[in-house]
C-alpha cells in the first residue's frame, strides 16, 4: 500500500499561486482518494463484533451502525459540496451531482481556479484533515504489543515489548525497548532474540519490600518506576528484581523469604 502524505501542518508563504506546486500536487491526489475512502467507510458502517466502535442508530431494525464511520461520510460529502458551491459561485459553471465521486472530479477539474483562491489554504487544510480523520476510522490499526523482557543491550535497564503492526504501515513491526529507540530489532531475528533473553532475576513482592524495609506499600510502585526496577507479572502478582531493589534499599534489612 502506497504511504499517504499529509500536509503537517506545511503552510504557503510568499507563493503565486496562493497554493504552492508540491501542495496543489497533494491536494489533488487526496482529492483522487476521497471518493474511496468513502466507499470503505461504507463497509465499515456495520461494526464486526468486539470491535469496540461507537454505536449510532439503526440502518433497519437490530443492525447497530458504527457511528464514526457515519460522521465521515457526512464530513466528506458536506466538505466537498461546500467548497464545490464556493467554485460554482465564482467561476459560474454548472453544480455537479452531489455524489462524492462526482464533487471530488469537479474539485480537481477545477484545481487551478481554487488555488489562487484567496481561501485556498483554508480548502488544503480543510481536506487535509478531512481524509486524515476519515482513514483513522476507514483502516484502523490494529498494533499488537507483546511483553519480551528485559533489554539485551548492557547497562540498558528498557524493557522490550515486539510490536505487531499492520502492513503498509509508516512504521514496520519490530522488537522495541521503551528507554533507547537505538535498540530496535526486526521480525526476523526475533526468535534468535527469545534466544538470548536472560533469566529473569529472583524476585520480591510490594508486601516483602514494605516489610523488609518497612516503607508504606503504596510507595513501592513509585520507588520502582523512579529507579527502574525490572518486574515480571505473574497473574495478578508482580515481583521486582531482587538485584534491582537491594541496590536501591540496601542489602541489610532483607529478611529470608519463607
Amino acid at each position: 500500500m502506497q504511504e499517504i502524505e499529509f500536509r503537517s501542518r506545511h503552510i504557503c508563504v510568499d507563493t503565486d499561486p496562493a497554493l504552492c506546486v508540491p501542495c496543489q500536487e497533494r491536494l489533488d491526489r487526496q482529492l483522487a482518494l476521497l471518493p474511496r475512502v468513502y466507499g470503505e467507510l461504507e463497509v465499515a458502517l456495520v461494526p464486526a463484533p468486539d470491535s469496540g466502535d461507537r454505536l449510532t442508530g439503526t440502518a433497519r431494525p437490530g443492525i447497530p451502525l458504527n457511528g464514526p464511520a457515519v460522521e465521515a461520510r457526512a464530513d466528506i460529502r458536506g466538505t466537498l459540496a461546500s467548497w464545490a458551491d464556493l467554485m460554482v459561485e465564482g467561476r459560474n459553471v454548472r453544480l455537479p451531482l452531489r455524489t462524492v465521486p462526482a464533487l471530488a472530479a469537479f474539485l480537481r477539474r477545477h484545481l487551478g481556479w481554487l488555488a489562487v483562491h484567496p481561501a485556498a489554504e483554508d480548502a488544503a487544510t480543510e481536506i487535509d484533515e478531512l481524509l486524515r480523520r476519515s482513514l483513522a476510522i476507514a483502516r484502523p490499526r490494529h498494533d499488537r504489543h507483546i511483553p519480551v523482557g528485559p533489554c539485551l543491550v548492557a547497562a540498558c535497564r528498557g524493557r522490550l515489548t515486539a510490536v505487531a503492526r499492520d502492513p503498509g504501515t509508516a512504521l514496520p513491526s519490530a522488537v522495541e525497548c521503551d528507554t533507547d529507540p537505538a535498540h530496535t530489532w526486526p521480525p526476523e531475528r526475533w526468535r534468535s532474540l527469545h534466544r538470548k533473553l536472560p533469566t529473569l532475576p529472583q524476585g520480591l513482592s510490594a508486601k516483602q519490600i514494605s516489610h523488609a524495609w518497612r516503607i508504606p506499600a503504596g510507595s513501592v510502585s513509585s520507588l520502582a518506576e523512579e529507579h527502574q526496577w525490572r518486574r515480571r507479572e505473574d497473574g495478578r502478582h508482580v515481583y521486582y528484581a531482587q538485584d534491582d531493589v537491594l541496590d536501591t534499599l540496601g542489602r541489610d534489612r532483607l529478611e529470608p523469604r519463607a
